[in-house]
């Protein structure tokens, strides 16, 4: 008898023949096929309306300075959220989550999709199991944006078994009024994370979430090593990745 498949098997067997996959045809059989999950959850985050609280993102990331998805599954992802897109930029919420569950693409930190199938990322920012689960009716990204949400509008004051120990933000140059913030977070059982979006007002865009190693100091220190500039492959209206931001930057330890 076949034992099952489990889910990070069906990921890595689906992202690797989307690596030679140039339609968008191919790229949905592929997804039916292979992770049928994970397309019934990317449409239930598109009824929800969840990728309207992420803001942009380069598919380049910016450690190995190459696609973390191939074009063609970047129109489909994009196309199956209800989203346009112009590449290389696209939606962060599209490529951080559901973009790299299905990359293939090797990091110094390993899988992109390691974050989101392991529980290393959730129990830092606080809950007991993976964002990634077949439970339940909601979109895997709806339970990321819920709780990933209050961590940069309120780190201060965050509730449950999550705490912010250090708040970063840098600033838009020029006349521009927008907030870069990223939060360091520690939560359960010695996990860590950091956590990044853009404030412009009342508003607030997601841009991204992972596991760090580093203590907060560490991560402080890389931080401020160099100028303030975009991060983790953000890009903002008329600022592409790495854009140069205003001088100053506010540091807050918590």
């Amino acid at each position: 008898m076949t034992a099952p498949v489990s889910f990070a098997e069906e990921l890595h067997r689906a992202s690797m023949a989307l690596v030679s996959t140039d339609s968008d045809t191919a790229v949905q059989r592929i997804l039916q096929d292979d992770t049928p999950l994970l397309l019934a959850k990317l449409a239930a985050d598109r009824a929800a309306g969840s990728f309207a609280h992420w803001g942009l993102s380069t598919v380049i990331d910016e450690n190995l300075h190459a696609p973390v998805v191939g074009r063609t599954l970047f129109e489909t992802l994009h196309s199956l959220a209800g989203l346009s897109a112009e590449w290389p930029v696209g939606n962060a919420g599209v490529l951080h989550l559901y973009g790299y569950l299905l990359s293939s693409i090797t990091t110094p930190y390993g899988l992109k999709r390691e974050r989101w199938v392991t529980d290393e990322l959730s129990s830092a920012v606080g809950r007991s199991s993976s964002f990634v689960s077949s439970s339940g009716g909601s979109g895997w990204l709806q339970e990321v944006t819920g709780a990933l949400v209050p961590i940069l509008q309120n780190p201060e004051t965050l509730e449950g078994r999550a705490r912010a120990r250090c708040v970063v933000d840098e600033f838009a140059p020029d006349e521009r009024e927008e907030v870069f913030r990223a939060v360091y977070v520690a939560g359960i059982a010695g996990s860590s994370a950091v956590v990044y979006g853009v404030l412009l007002g009342g508003r607030l865009r997601l841009i991204t979430a992972f596991p760090v190693a580093a203590t907060t100091e560490g991560w402080l220190a890389s931080v401020t090593a160099e100028p303030p500039r975009l991060r983790y492959n953000a890009v903002a209206h008329e600022l592409p990745p790495r854009s140069p931001l205003a001088p100053n930057r506010e540091i807050r330890r918590l």
